[in-house]
């Protein structure tokens, strides 16, 4: 691999002395069209501009922006980079602490870690509670190293948003949907297991079904018509359902509240009392 090869593969920016650990010159750069954008770092005209802006500021990616590239969950991408710095210099990103865990990577993103620590004290709660959430469920982060990272009393919000990452909803909708519920005092239950049904995602006073379903939060259309069957099943056994998109709960959470809250004041189903 040469000089371009190894910077390309790093995202088209690095700096001298990980350049020099691999092997390649700053002269090898030169003549193959790289540049400087500061002392001290190279970089291609195709540069990742995000990974750029972290290594021209001598940070690192996180929050938001390195967990879209951990693949975590996040209900908004982000609108501004988040940059972990050591200092109070530059500008046209949100800035975070440095790194409480490091980063072993070849490129400038916070470990995952650090990522979720970050997103638990900045991104908002649907968010922050998703990203904690998928950290620990499909890249295995320990819970207790993040409880450890937030034992001091000034991150009394991001433990709150740490305990209700819990395991039970599995997708950004689902989390949505339980902030909802939660705010206006619904009396549920999430991930219920009925007989002959399966498991719901959440079951309101002991008979109403909600589910929040897309296609595109399932992993196959067979499962999404298992779904679909599901639910099918519940309503022939006198369960009430209701089923909600996802834009929805995120865009429409008074006509979303105005159903359930119709369905719940016609009381119980016959047979579900």
């Amino acid at each position: 691999m040469d000089a371009v090869e190894f910077l390309m593969s790093v995202g088209g920016v690095a700096r001298v002395g990980l350049l020099k650990q691999h092997g390649h010159t700053s002269a090898e750069l030169q003549k193959r069209g790289a540049y400087q954008p500061r002392h001290g770092i190279w970089a291609l005209p195709t540069a990742d501009k995000d990974l750029l802006t972290a290594l021209v500021n001598n940070g690192h990616l996180t929050c938001a922006s390195a967990a879209v590239r951990y693949g975590l969950w996040l209900k908004d991408r982000p609108t501004q980079i988040h940059v972990a710095t050591k200092h109070n210099r530059g500008r046209g990103f949100v800035r975070h602490g440095g790194l409480r865990v490091g980063s072993e990577a070849l490129m400038p993103v916070a470990s995952v870690e650090d990522t979720v620590l970050h997103a638990l004290n900045c991104l908002p709660d649907v968010d922050a509670i998703a990203v904690a959430q998928s950290a620990m469920r499909n890249l295995g982060v320990p819970r207790e190293v993040l409880e450890g990272e937030l034992r001091a009393n000034y991150f009394g919000n991001a433990r709150r948003r740490l305990r209700m990452a819990d395991g039970l909803s599995e997708s950004v909708p689902e989390i949505s949907a339980r902030l909802l519920f939660e705010a206006e005092g619904l009396p549920f239950e999430r991930q219920v297991r009925i007989s002959g049904v399966g498991r719901v995602d959440t079951l309101i006073d002991g008979w109403l079904i909600v589910e929040v379903n897309g296609y595109q939060f399932h992993s196959s259309r067979a499962a999404w018509r298992n779904d679909m069957n599901r639910l099918n099943a519940a309503q022939a056994r006198g369960f009430q359902v209701l089923s909600f998109a996802p834009e929805q709960i995120w865009n429409s959470a008074d006509d979303v509240m105005a159903q359930i809250r119709w369905f719940l004041a016609q009381g119980r189903p016959y047979g579900r009392r």
